[in-house]
């Protein structure tokens, strides 16, 4: 199989993307208290999703198939998504929040396929039979009845220095997004919001290096 070109949208630089996007599109749009605030919560879950599914996922070892992954059959893939859509929800751009879900099955549909292809391949009927009981990516109306037992199987020795660096990423990417926003105010040198936008982006990005450097 080829090597991916380096101009085409690809799993690796759909993220960077997204920000790009985010940021130029704070220059146009606005967006208001509860939108940062729905934004935030998506994000946090997006994350919670995202440390959840890492400290379960024992991969090409064992079929995961219970915890998180009783709820869809790529968590992983699920937390992608919404911490995506939060920077979305952020930059306040309507058309990119509505182009994102395209952009996302584009990108991931070919890597969905190629993983259940293997998996079926490997476990055989197990999986078939998980593939038919459980959804691809997003929770379905049943999701509730699961939602006590997310932590099964879940072991904190798998969240590994960058998982956590990535995080932070994650959070201070949003705060910047903020911040962009309160630079259109008149009023900058004067918002607190500013300053503490900018000032938890900053945090969070020198801890995230500092973390992740540790060995």
């Amino acid at each position: 199989m080829g090597k991916e070109s380096n101009h085409q949208i690809n799993r690796g630089n759909l993220r960077n993307l997204i920000r790009f996007l985010s940021y130029i599109s704070v220059i146009l749009f606005s967006v208001n208290n509860i939108e940062i605030t729905v934004a935030f919560f998506i994000l946090g879950a997006g994350c919670i999703v995202h440390f959840i599914t890492k400290g379960v996922l024992i991969r090409n070892v064992v079929m995961c198939n219970n915890g998180i992954y009783g709820v869809v059959r790529h968590p992983y893939y699920m937390a992608n998504y919404l911490i995506d859509v939060s920077f979305c929800l952020l930059s306040g751009n309507p058309y990119l929040v509505l182009v994102y879900p395209f952009l996302f099955f584009w990108v991931y549909g070919p890597t969905l396929r190629k993983e259940e292809k293997f998996l079926a391949a490997t476990h055989n009927e197990p999986y078939i039979e998980y593939m038919l009981d459980v959804p691809q990516v997003f929770p379905d109306s049943h999701f509730t009845k699961y939602m006590q037992g997310i932590f099964s199987g879940f072991s904190k020795k798998r969240i590994s220095r960058n998982e956590i660096s990535r995080i932070m990423r994650f959070w201070a990417t949003g705060f910047f997004i903020c911040f962009l926003h309160t630079l259109k105010s008149i009023y900058f040198y004067n918002n607190i919001n500013s300053l503490t936008f900018i000032m938890l982006a900053v945090i969070l990005y020198i801890a995230s290096i500092v973390i992740r450097g540790k060995r």
